[in-house]
């Protein structure tokens, strides 16, 4: 049995990426599929093809437009793209393979970085493709063991529509962390978890490092810290804190200190340790680069993701996140900052 894929891209207007994006999926090796493309308003010059069909919904948030493309889609399983992504040839070659197994409800893949992106855009996916900055949720950023997981975000993601349909789709006042929420409702739906296939590769543009990469990162981390306290399922576990307890150690540590002086001992120790990981992280990176920037980069990209994620997180602990739409130049398409 084949099946025919979906694939759903949420976008607020036609931008480079897309018509990357685009150009891309058109050299999928796998001939049943169409492509359901959300957009704010009608525009010209969108690409005629049978396999490629619009939807203007006005400026209405990700989550919505891709249940509206879900109740429209003609395919049995969808398939969720980020309009800054594009998919290996054999993207939905990989996907049909793992869903002839009818337990499969789900499935996840890594994303990587551009090779054809620009030097700041390659730094912040160096700062994301490393252990120290993303723990256990590595592999959205790197091939790994397969495994199942609990927890992917949706630029590679799938989902066979009946499922999708039958829990209701996405929550929708949730931007990011609207796939978070997803994947948890499909966990209690089946009581289990889903596939992570390391094959299953998407290509996915990073914000380019410095300022770019915070803004995202800082609503990463205010969408967590609110999930950690609304659905402690899927967030409330300890490696999501560090980066929190990092930042309070290092700002409140020397008031501590001042007070209680043999902690300084304890202080200095975890600096130095946090300092050593992040050296040898950057001089790998900075020899696979052979570039002495690029370690410079690392360095700040690494310790500003923490602050910044760590500082939000709390944030986003105390208060709910507000849903705000991403800005973008009206001529172009294109997202103005993070």
């Amino acid at each position: 049995m084949t099946h025919k894929f979906s694939i759903i891209i949420p976008v607020r207007k036609v931008n480079d990426f897309v018509k990357e994006s685009i150009s891309k999926i058109k050299e999928l090796d796998y001939g049943d599929y169409e492509v359901l493309i959300v957009l704010d308003e009608k525009e010209e010059g969108l690409v005629d093809d049978d396999k490629f069909k619009y939807i203007f919904t006005g400026s209405l948030g990700p989550a919505e437009k891709r249940n509206i493309a879900a109740k429209e889609s003609s395919g049995d399983i969808l398939a969720f793209l980020d309009d800054d992504a594009y998919p290996r040839h054999d993207w939905l070659y990989i996907a049909e393979r793992e869903f002839e197994d009818e337990s499969v409800y789900a499935l996840a893949g890594s994303t990587l970085t551009p090779e054809n992106c620009s030097f700041l855009e390659k730094m912040a996916g160096k700062v994301l493709d490393t252990p120290f900055v993303s723990g256990s949720t590595l592999l959205r950023f790197r091939p790994l063991e397969r495994k199942v997981i609990d927890d992917s975000p949706t630029v590679n993601l799938f989902v066979r529509k009946n499922v999708f349909l039958s829990i209701g789709g996405f929550t929708v006042n949730f931007w990011p962390g609207e796939d978070t929420k997803l994947c948890l409702d499909l966990v209690n739906k089946f009581k289990r978890g889903f596939p992570y296939e390391p094959d299953l590769i998407v290509y996915h543009h990073r914000r380019e490092l410095l300022l770019p990469h915070l803004k995202q990162i800082s609503r990463y981390g205010r969408h967590r810290g609110w999930f950690a306290r609304a659905f402690p399922e899927t967030s409330r576990f300890f490696p999501y804190f560090i980066p929190s307890l990092f930042v309070l150690g290092l700002f409140l540590g020397p008031l501590v200190c001042n007070f209680v002086p043999y902690l300084w001992n304890i202080y200095f120790s975890v600096i130095s340790v946090y300092l050593t990981v992040m050296f040898f992280e950057c001089v790998k990176k900075a020899s696979e680069e052979k570039s002495l920037l690029a370690g410079c980069y690392m360095s700040v990209g690494m310790l500003l993701t923490h602050v910044v994620y760590g500082f939000n997180f709390i944030i986003g602990y105390i208060k709910k996140p507000e849903l705000k739409l991403r800005k973008f130049d009206v001529k172009t398409g294109n997202y103005i900052g993070g």
